[in-house]
């Protein structure tokens, strides 16, 4: 082209507009408190604000169902870390208040419709037949939903199974008090000083003061778990939530050295979460909490029913989600009783969905029945370990320093229980102090 020439209108080159930079999501700071009720803020910011993840899902909740609440006492109720799930119109409104956006909350767009009459054309079979597209499209709607609400959950206790583990430099609260398992779940801080890191290395044999170091990081960790997914399901009652703990926390606990032993280099030891291990053909020490019939148990068990599983962290999570939501556990209200049902269903729910996309529908099907059957067979496994800590708890003296407090609250001693046959009933109230107390009394 000479220098005069002028280009025509197709020679000449559109500009295109650089593409825009993606989304980072933002990151809530390091210690971040929830600013609705106070509790332990998620790593990211969700709505716009730093939100636990218990309100997160409360508000994510009432936006996509479009839920009405009424308070009964003028709209004037407090909102904190105990109390959060007392009034849902108060604890919306806090939300708003605070900066969540509704908007932020993805909602299920409308089909167009080319794409509503090809999901209608594929569908009609399945569905039965000349339905009519309303019914299709509702149907495609509620799948949507049941898949976006799944991955919550997943998410939401894949991030209790971290933050549960996850160790912190702060102090303890306990050096001056013995509290109450009550305080404990409706002041997670005082067990700071015992969230230590939980680290399956198994680098030397336990002793005596491995042993109670790893049962008192292992019961933390249970009323951690208990206590965050409790409130996944709107538990509202510390009483339940303690009830919750006393029928979980054994074979919670078991699940977890369990899943370790199959990580183990060693068939012949169990890791414990401080570093050291237990032999699984040698006598535990005597103030484990694992007697040597439950360590060859748990050994056994691991090997042959727990290894060839293979379990991924979501199915992991889901399977101790299970095992906290017992809605037969001795001492749950009504209310809990229902509520944990619910969510249990939902739970059950995401881990068919969770086989259904990795798998074929036979070996789904096959994969799911060998999950739940773990369930009763680390319950057995659960009361040898508290009749193992009820016989301690009778005929063993503890430390000064509260050495087995909290299994002597979880399950007391052989004496404390009018129901022989129970192990799982106990008042919320036992603890030496107390019996020592009531003796004396007496």
């Amino acid at each position: 082209m000479s220098g005069d020439a002028q280009p025509n209108s197709k020679q000449r080159a559109t500009e295109v507009p650089p593409p825009s930079p993606p989304l980072v999501k933002e990151k809530a700071a390091i210690g971040a408190l929830c600013v609705v009720c106070g509790d332990r803020a998620c790593s990211h910011l969700y709505y716009g604000v730093a939100a636990c993840h218990g309100c997160k899902c409360f508000f994510w909740r009432t936006v996509k169902s479009r839920l009405n609440y009424v308070c009964r006492y003028g709209g004037t109720c407090s909102i904190s870390t105990a109390g959060r799930n007392a009034c849902r119109f108060c604890r919306f409104n806090r939300c708003l208040s605070v900066g969540m956006k509704m908007e932020a909350v993805k909602m299920d767009r409308k089909l167009t419709k080319r794409k509503r009459e090809k999901t209608d054309g594929d569908e009609t079979d399945e569905i039965g037949g000349g339905g009519g597209g309303v019914d299709n499209y509702e149907n495609t709607a509620d799948a949507k939903r049941a898949k976006s609400d799944v991955r919550l959950l997943i998410s939401s206790l894949l991030l209790i199974d971290k933050t549960s583990s996850d160790g912190n430099a702060k102090l303890s609260s306990l050096q001056f008090v013995q509290p109450s398992l009550s305080n404990l779940l409706d002041e997670p801080e005082l067990l700071d000083g015992f969230r230590s890191e939980m680290s399956y290395r198994a680098t030397r044999q336990a002793d005596e003061r491995l042993c109670y170091d790893t049962e008192r990081r292992l019961v933390t960790w249970a009323i951690d778990w208990c206590r965050q997914t409790a409130e996944i399901g709107d538990v509202h009652h510390t009483t339940d939530k303690i009830a919750l703990l006393r029928a979980c926390c054994a074979p919670l606990a078991l699940l977890e050295l369990g899943s370790q032993c199959t990580l183990g280099r060693s068939d012949a030891q169990i890791p414990l979460c401080n570093n050291s291990f237990l032999l699984a053909h040698a006598v535990p020490p005597s103030n484990s909490f694992l007697n040597w019939k439950t360590v060859q148990s748990l050994s056994k068990w691991s090997q042959r029913e727990l290894k060839p599983l293979c379990l991924k962290p979501k199915e992991l999570v889901l399977l101790k989600a299970l095992i906290v939501l017992n809605p037969d556990a001795p001492g749950l209200s009504t209310d809990a009783e229902s509520s944990i049902r619910m969510l249990r269903e939902r739970v059950h729910m995401a881990l068919f969905q969770s086989l259904m996309e990795a798998l074929e529908p036979v070996a789904a099907a096959s994969r799911l029945a060998h999950i739940l059957l773990l369930i009763p067979q680390l319950a057995l496994m659960g009361v040898d370990v508290i009749e193992q800590v009820r016989v301690r708890n009778t005929f063993q003296k503890r430390s000064a320093d509260g050495e087995g407090l909290l299994f002597w609250q979880l399950y007391g001693d052989i004496f404390d229980d009018v129901h022989h046959d129970d192990y799982l009933e106990h008042s919320a109230s036992c603890s030496p102090t107390d019996s020592l107390c009531t003796n004396d009394s007496s």
